[in-house]
């Protein structure tokens, strides 16, 4: 796969971060920091880049005496600034759903903080949001923050927007999208099933339950699918599958999540995620029931790096934002025949009629 110097640069502090490859004797020769520092940055994956090149000053001190030193403290602000809003999310949710509990709520952790227990260094996992599933008590937990002095939005049918000591909170009353798909539904349904039965986990000291491996892979699948498909994903999306490859290939039922990828239209693009960990970050695939081969690894890593296609973490209006998606729609029409069953005619229709029959949803 071939890649420009700042890829490969990139891609190597990230391996050497991950402990996939050796910091000594690194070819730095013609690489742009700056340019590293800004695809890191957009690629969200700032922090971790930041462990290899520290591994390499470890190693190279005449790259660590040259590298400029306005650009490695803003590196390490920037790092600081991720750390801190990491600690003060996860004390913050903590404390809800310590009072949750305390009238019986369960809080399931969805995505950001139950991906980050993966990491090598779970505060230099990007967070944003702090998405939880409170089961049947998606109304209870609401009245319970208000209760609090928390703000809470309650316009949108999938989740609610919960504002509690400035930190965004969305209680999902569904997984997973679910409006005009019997098939999302079906899928939300399994999921719920799912974190019923199989065995969940505190994270860290908290009571915030860590989902087990299998809704893991399903709902981190299904996420950066549906992600991809309308705004494109970044390198973070696909070094969270990495991770999760990484300690969890042998805790899966690799036959089971298969069959559930092709009944939900998932089994290519995680195909070609298993490529990519493998390619870009070096992940090592010990179990020989997951394929690591996919023929889409080149094109989707061009459009990861290359695509300006980001919707939702734009602060933007409602209409622009849709007018961006149908965009996107139709200047990615190779990802549909990739990687989904779905026509585009279907799709199109289907954003339409959603943006007409609910036109006060974002």
């Amino acid at each position: 796969m071939k890649q420009n110097r700042s890829v490969e640069a990139l891609s190597t502090l990230l391996r050497i971060a991950l402990g996939a490859e050796c910091a000594e004797r690194v070819n730095v020769e013609g690489v742009s920091w700056q340019s590293v520092y800004a695809m890191a940055r957009k690629q969200g994956v700032l922090a971790v880049a930041f462990d290899g090149l520290t591994k390499i000053f470890e190693q190279d001190k005449e790259l660590a005496k040259a590298f400029p030193q306005s650009l490695k403290l803003q590196w390490i602000n920037a790092i600081l600034s991720i750390e801190k809003r990491y600690d003060n999310s996860k004390t913050v949710c903590a404390e809800l759903v310590d009072r949750w509990a305390e009238q019986g709520v369960e809080t399931l952790c969805l995505k950001g903080l139950a991906f980050s227990t993966y990491y090598p260094v779970p505060s230099h996992r990007e967070c944003g949001d702090f998405d939880c599933y409170l089961y049947a008590d998606y109304t209870k937990g609401n009245a319970i923050a208000k209760a609090l002095g928390a703000k809470v939005v309650e316009d949108f049918y999938k989740h609610s927007e919960i504002i509690y000591r400035k930190v965004m909170i969305e209680n999902h009353r569904f997984i997973v999208a679910v409006r005009n798909s019997k098939k999302t539904k079906q899928l939300h349904n399994l999921l719920d099933n799912i974190a019923r039965a199989e065995e969940r986990k505190p994270i860290f000291d908290t009571k915030i339950e860590m989902p087990s491996p299998m809704f893991n892979a399903l709902f981190m699948s299904h996420h950066s699918l549906t992600h991809f498909l309308s705004e494109g994903v970044r390198l973070r999306h696909i070094l969270d599958w990495a991770m999760f490859l990484e300690k969890e290939q042998d805790n899966l039922d690799w036959e089971r999540f298969y069959a559930l990828c092709e009944e939900f239209d998932m089994r290519a693009f995680v195909d070609c995620s298993t490529a990519l960990a493998v390619e870009v970050f070096g992940i090592k695939i010990t179990n020989p029931q997951v394929a690591v081969e996919s023929p889409y690894t080149e094109r989707v890593l061009d459009s990861i790096i290359n695509d300006e296609d980001a919707v939702f973490s734009q602060s933007i209006g409602k209409w622009r934002t849709r007018l961006m998606l149908v965009r996107n729609l139709f200047a990615s029409r190779w990802k549909y025949r990739a990687f989904s069953s779905q026509g585009l005619l279907s799709k199109s229709f289907s954003l339409v009629w959603g943006f007409l029959t609910h036109p006060e949803e974002e």
